[in-house]
């Protein structure tokens, strides 16, 4: 079954790293370093991301069994843990950067959010989440997590100024002063960091400058958002991955065609969204301005799934 997965590739999708002493929440540097070690000792090849654009483009072959990640944001936590277990095992990775993070310690909303919850004295809220208003308790980290999430979709709906206009709203009815500034749990990777870091294997891209919702921003501040983000990066990083990542990344919801005109035009050769499913090989099977990726799994089977043979024939026969 080998030659059927050699057609496609998993682009896996990391976020936040777990940091106990600031209090995040994410992967675990061990879960990382087991996923790697698995992959060196079963005969796959981690290849970038640009390797694999750049071989659906030409038609170029890849290792049979290539696996590819990406990072997504640019947090110091990602910087500190992940990109040195990359580095250490020769696996390429390429971190996409929301640039104002690095320019001006900007955070979005959707982190302020998760921030105010996170902060509050509080245990309840009267709350609508498209059901008629009632009183949400958030006292359990689980349960609070679950709401931020709810409140997260709920608010993606909404024009980028209509979010941060609920946030500015979330804060005065939780008691929580927001920071102007990105605090230290929500703090960047710095731009000299991430000079420092580049390397063959360490690469960096493009993820707009604010990290809005492209699809609820107009054609002027969509415009902005991805060229601003990729003339940062050629300003400031050696040698710049041209492939794009579109913040939360669903197709036809939080980016379009648009989005995707807008990206071709700004020179880059690919754009990678947060869709579940494989990178094919052959072009013709490709969106390469709307690139699927899989969320990595915090378990080793479901991993292991990914990167075998096994969950392309299940996609295959899902698809009849």
């Amino acid at each position: 079954m080998q030659p059927l997965r050699g057609q496609v590739v998993p682009v896996f999708l990391l976020h936040r790293f777990a940091d106990e002493a600031r209090g995040i929440l994410g992967h675990s540097q061990a879960h990382l370093e087991a996923a790697l070690t698995y992959l060196n000792n079963n005969g796959y090849t981690v290849v970038s991301v640009r390797q694999v654009v750049e071989s659906v483009i030409s038609g170029e072959s890849l290792p049979p069994r290539a696996v590819a990640f990406s990072l997504d944001d640019g947090f110091y936590d990602q910087a500190k843990t992940a990109l040195p277990v990359f580095e250490s095992y020769q696996a390429p990775v390429t971190l996409f950067l929301a640039t104002d993070m690095q320019d001006q310690r900007y955070w979005s909303w959707d982190y302020k959010l998760e921030y105010l919850f996170k902060h509050t004295s509080l245990e309840y809220l009267e709350l609508d989440l498209g059901e008629g208003t009632r009183e949400m308790a958030f006292a359990d980290p689980g349960d609070r997590r679950t709401l931020v999430r709810k409140l997260r979709n709920v608010h993606k709906r909404l024009p980028n100024h209509g979010a941060e206009a609920a946030v500015a709203s979330f804060a005065e009815r939780l008691e929580v002063d927001l920071p102007a500034e990105a605090p230290d749990e929500y703090q960047p990777i710095t731009w000299e960091q991430a000079r420092s870091l580049e390397s063959s294997y360490i690469e960096f891209g493009p993820h707009t400058q604010r990290h809005p919702i492209l699809a609820q921003i107009s054609d002027t501040q969509a415009q902005k958002e991805i060229t601003g983000s990729w003339k940062a990066l050629q300003a400031n990083i050696a040698n710049p991955v041209p492939i794009f990542c579109y913040p939360s990344g669903r197709e036809g919801i939080d980016f379009g065609e648009r989005e995707q005109e807008i990206v071709k035009q700004a020179g880059l050769i690919g754009a990678l969204s947060a869709d579940p499913g494989y990178v094919h090989l052959t072009q013709a099977k490709n969106n390469l301005y709307a690139l699927k990726r899989f969320s990595f799994p915090n378990d080793m089977a479901h991993f292991k799934q990914y990167c075998s043979w096994l969950e392309y024939a299940k996609e295959r026969m899902s698809r009849g």
